[in-house]
Parts: C-alpha cells; structure tokens; sequence
C-alpha cells in the first residue's frame, strides 16, 4: 500500500518534469545557435525523442537555422494544432518552404492560420502572404494583401517598406538573350557589350576579327585548299558560333542572377518581422 501511494506521489511530479526539461533544452538549444554553435545544437537536439511539440519545434527550428529545409518543414508539419507553438510552426514551415522555392507548399501551411481571429497572427500571415506574392512575381496578390495590412504594426513596418520597395523594381525589365545573339552575329562581342560586359565584348571581337583576317589573308594567297585556310577558317567558325552562344548565354546567367539577388532580399525580409513576433 505504502508503494501504491509513493507512486501515485510521483505521477504530477514526472508529468511536470518532462516539460521542464523540454523547456530547458529548448532555452539551451536557443542559446546555442543565438552563440553560432549550431553544431552543439544539432547533437543537442540528436540525443532526444521528438516526442513532445516542443522538441518537434525545436529540431524544426535548428534545421531552418542550418538550412535543412526538407528535415525543417518535416519538424514543423508535425507540431499538434492544439499545442502554443502551432501557429510559430506554421509560419516557420511556411518561411522553410519558400527558402527552398515551393511555393505552393508554403502558402498550404501557411493557410490553417487563415481562420484565426487574432489580429497580431492575420498582420503577419498578410506580410507572408504579400512576400510569397513577390516570390512568385505575382503583383496582383502582393498589392491585394499589402493594401490590407496594418505598415504601422512595429513588428514589421520596416520590413513592410522594404517589400514595397522592391515591389516597385518589378517587372523587372530584362534584356533579351536573342537580341545579344543577333548584335553577336552583326558584330562579333557586340551582344556583351550589350549585356553589360565590356571587356568580354571586346575580347571577343579581337579574337574572332583576327581569326577571320588570318582566314581572309590565306585565303588571298594560297585559296581554300590550303591548309592554313582551312585551319584559321575552323577556327573562326568556331569561335564566331561560340561567341553568338556565349552572348545569349551572358544574358540569360545576368537574368538569372538578378532574379536570385531579388529573391534573397525577399526571403530576408519576410523572416524578420518572424524574429520580431518570436524573439528567435
């Protein structure tokens, strides 16, 4: 009998210290990566069950600060709907999701927040909702959600600003790969030039203009039977075809590079006011 009560004694106790301790791990874990040691936080993390939400949380949480994005999102998905930290979750999962270029995904968990009626959380789904917008080049559904969010709300007004300045930069206004092709073709390096490479543009104009002058003078003198001729002429196809190719391929790298730079301030700034809500 006297066993049966030690017992029963001990059932609030352990059920109090299994959050205690996830409590302090999680303390701990966020003290860690706020010091850089996210190694330390990741073998942290290693050595306990995810068997409550808030290690579920936090290993989802030490993945997004590694970059792991699939581990991350996969730690998020699996917070229980009823548990406090469900709505960071979703948030959190939704930002891992966009890192990591899907979308659609992102805005699926993002949209559980949708029916909530507190204010604080619909701001900051809205600012999500208008970065995924950006994202995604959608300008319609960036200036509906934008219209409709409170820019005074400290958590984000600076990074609200932010999103409307680059709203305004797009479209952005590229140059055409075809067009630095066909300048090429007309003017060999004329198509960098175009691009914003000068020097390439005139590399490539003293490469394939000697080329061509060697292929001409040979030709004069000894006709297209020699092998001077035919070996400056290869050459000088060569290089002209692969000057045409490189201008159209100059562009499309500084498109791509541009859109990647674009991208990246966007997905700074939706995580921030994220920081500011959290204190993460």
């Amino acid at each position: 009998m006297k066993r049966f009560l030690v017992i029963l004694s001990l059932i609030p106790v352990l059920a109090v210290s299994q959050p205690a301790a996830d409590r302090s791990d999680f303390d701990f874990a966020l003290y860690l990566l706020g010091s850089g040691l996210k190694d330390d936080a990741v073998t942290l993390m290693s050595r306990r069950r995810a068997d409550s939400d808030t290690l579920r949380f936090l290993k989802g949480y030490v993945h997004y600060s590694l970059r792991q994005l699939d581990s991350a999102i996969s730690c998020f998905s699996t917070v229980d709907s009823d548990s406090p930290l469900y709505t960071e979750s979703c948030f959190f999962g939704a930002v891992s999701a966009a890192h990591s270029g899907r979308y659609r995904l992102a805005d699926t968990l993002l949209s559980p927040l949708c029916a909530s009626t507190d204010p604080a959380v619909r701001n900051l789904l809205l600012f999500e909702q208008a970065g995924l917008g950006l994202l995604q080049r959608d300008l319609a559904r960036f200036d509906t959600c934008f219209a409709r969010l409170d820019t005074d709300d400290y958590r984000l007004s600076v990074e609200a600003d932010s999103l409307r300045r680059i709203r305004g930069t797009l479209p952005l206004r590229s140059k055409s790969p075809l067009l630095a092709a066909g300048l090429s073709a007309v003017v060999p390096g004329l198509g960098k030039v175009y691009a914003g490479h000068l020097g390439e543009g005139l590399s490539s104009f003293l490469i394939v203009g000697s080329l061509m002058a060697a292929t001409a003078e040979n030709l004069y003198k000894a006709g297209w039977a020699d092998w001077k001729t035919l070996l400056f002429g290869t050459l000088s196809a060569v290089f002209y075809i692969g000057n045409i190719y490189g201008s159209a391929v100059t562009v499309r790298v500084g498109i791509a590079n541009r859109d990647n730079q674009t991208d990246a301030q966007i997905l700074y700034h939706i995580h921030i006011p994220l920081r500011n809500s959290y204190r993460r």
